[in-house]
């Protein structure tokens, strides 16, 4: 049987470990500081039982595990490497899934590499709800293609893209540039067209020029993205710049999208919103909050 143990108990773990419960061939676990945290315990645990997840008291309990998945945020990466890296047992896999660049991502090698386990980088290809453990993912290292063949074994999606560090972040970083500049571009754009009185006009128009979309629906999506998670998108594109910039390229365009997306965060917070809000929420207050300079 083989024993995977998350450190970070959030969203994408949850819904991973949601599709591996139930698997004869698994045993899951996980380390979490909220699990320590009386205000936030209660509840975390109860969502680890739903998903046949142990909760772990101390980072060393990962010692028994075969497979460790690092799903933390970003910022967190490399530290929770150098935790990681003294429990890990011999020839543990370390797979790092977090949401940053090669360069992040070598520090978290060297890290695991002071340990007796094995660094795996991974990048996260899409929301991992509502994909669960078939969202997916691709993994790059000297031990990728074990990696991929032992999870997907166990019903996970993963794709080996090199046997060297840093080519899945690679990838993921500089594909964030298109992503997250869409995410970018509606905020600006929909923030003017509303105080343009112009907003369903804008996208209809945008509609006509690309109609295998509903901008709707995108705009539903990518501005509840900003309000829920816009902290840690700005952490992702401040890596993706980061990324580009240490390949020798200028990121004017990824440090624009990262302020933007900033302020947008920042301007929704707070505001009564919730993520099931929808465009027709949200853009009206950004529209406001953005001309008041938040």
């Amino acid at each position: 049987m083989t024993t995977i143990a998350f450190i970070g108990f959030g969203e994408a773990a949850q819904s991973i470990a949601g599709g591996l419960n139930g698997h004869n061939a698994v045993r899951l676990a996980a380390f979490d500081l909220r699990f320590q945290d009386p205000a936030a315990s209660a509840g975390l645990r109860a969502t680890a039982a739903e998903r046949g997840v142990q909760p772990l008291d101390t980072i060393a309990d990962i010692a028994s595990a075969d497979i460790v998945l690092s799903l933390v945020v970003g910022a967190a990466t490399r530290a929770v490497a150098a935790s990681a890296a003294p429990h890990l047992s011999q020839d543990a896999l370390f797979i790092d899934l977090n949401s940053v660049g090669p360069n992040t991502k070598a520090l978290a090698a060297a890290e695991i590499a002071a340990g007796k386990g094995s660094f795996v980088e991974g990048a996260v290809m899409a929301r991992v709800p509502p994909y669960a453990q078939k969202v997916p993912i691709l993994v790059a290292g000297p031990r990728a293609f074990e990696a991929a063949e032992r999870l997907n074994s166990l019903g996970m999606n993963l794709e080996a893209v090199g046997d060297t560090p840093g080519q899945a972040s690679s990838l993921k970083m500089i594909r964030s540039v298109m992503i997250k500049g869409v995410e970018a571009l509606l905020i600006e754009a929909l923030s003017s067209a509303e105080r343009a009185g112009v907003t369903e006009r804008i996208l209809d128009s945008v509609g006509e020029t690309f109609p295998g979309l509903d901008w709707r629906q995108v705009a539903d999506y990518y501005l509840s993205r900003t309000l829920e998670h816009g902290a840690r998108r700005v952490t992702e594109m401040t890596e993706a710049a980061e990324t580009i910039e240490s390949l020798g390229l200028k990121a004017p365009m990824s440090r624009a999208a990262c302020e933007t997306i900033a302020k947008a965060h920042a301007a929704m917070k707070n505001q009564g919103l919730s993520v099931t809000d929808g465009y027709r929420g949200f853009v009206p207050v950004l529209a406001r909050r953005l001309a008041e300079g938040l």
